[in-house]
């Protein structure tokens, strides 16, 4: 992980802003924090639909789509929720930029800056004065004949499920060269630390701390009880093999893209070379996080 005085040499003179675009808070937040970093001498790059929406002059930023907005940035700000922060992870994927994110709504775990915080966080980020750490990525590949017709990476989780028979998948999971267990199950969820508090929270599983380098597996619904989320090393590669049975079932990466899987595929989950990057401000950590998103001691 890079220290804070590393960063704190590093100038951060581009910045690119992705936004969520159906929510007009957001394009508002987009249009002030546009025209506040121009004013401190910053160059601004903002998604050409968004910048558009949101009435932001020529002057005030450049227009690039989301795809290649990235490219030359010393930050991406995300403003919107957790879903526009793994759409902002997915665009970064191939660049090596942080992302700092501001929520409009609900305090998120990716976007931990409040709208009305905003502009004290980019005071502080402008000083230098601010956490950068590093997010486990998943790297995904399905396996079918001999051949990858899929090969992708993830942030928070890729969920082998059913589609829309009723009927439960059955799958068998092994770590590497070990066979850890078969399940009849509606499905499997392969998870990030980050992940475990998204879907893998709510099928039961436990909350992992960023900082560790570990992959969580956890069966949804299955049909023996004693089939539990189990944690396994970040070191090791998940083997997931699907029964030949005919039946409906998808891949959901970080539940925003799927991919229709066969009998007989098999999908290869292991830790990414390529973390993420996310910038915090100095009062904000994990457990602040936690307290108030799950509203601890209340």
């Amino acid at each position: 992980m890079h220290s804070n005085m590393e960063w704190q040499a590093m100038d951060m003179r581009q910045i690119g802003i992705i936004t969520k675009r159906s929510d007009p808070r957001a394009l508002e937040a987009t249009r002030q924090l546009a025209e506040w970093l121009v004013e401190r001498g910053r160059a601004v790059t903002v998604v050409s639909e968004i910048a558009t929406a949101a009435s932001i002059p020529l002057r005030c930023a450049a227009r690039q789509s989301q795809e290649r907005l990235p490219e030359g940035q010393d930050l991406v700000v995300v403003v919107g929720g957790d879903g526009t922060f793994i759409a902002a992870a997915r665009a970064v994927e191939e660049v090596d930029v942080p992302l700092l994110g501001v929520n409009m709504g609900r305090l998120g775990f990716l976007t931990d800056t409040a709208r009305d915080g905003m502009f004290d966080a980019m005071e502080q980020v402008l000083a230098g004065e601010y956490r950068i750490e590093e997010r486990m990525r998943l790297s995904v590949e399905v396996v079918r004949q001999g051949k990858l017709p899929l090969a992708c990476r993830v942030l928070n989780d890729v969920v082998v499920h059913k589609g829309e028979l009723a009927r439960m998948m059955e799958f068998d999971v092994s770590m590497d060269d070990q066979f850890v267990f078969s399940s009849r199950a509606d499905g499997l969820i392969v998870s990030t630390p980050t992940g475990s508090t998204a879907y893998a929270l709510s099928a039961g599983g436990p909350i992992i701390h960023p900082a560790l380098n570990a992959i969580l597996l956890v069966p949804i619904c299955p049909h023996t009880l004693t089939n539990r989320p189990i944690v396994v090393p970040g070191t090791g590669t998940a083997r997931i093999t699907l029964a030949a049975n005919g039946l409906d079932r998808l891949l959901t990466l970080d539940g925003q893209a799927g991919f229709p899987l066969s009998d007989g595929d098999e999908i290869r989950v292991r830790r990414s070379t390529h973390p993420l990057r996310v910038l915090h401000a100095p009062d904000r950590n994990h457990y602040t996080i936690l307290r108030e998103k799950l509203r601890w001691g209340e």
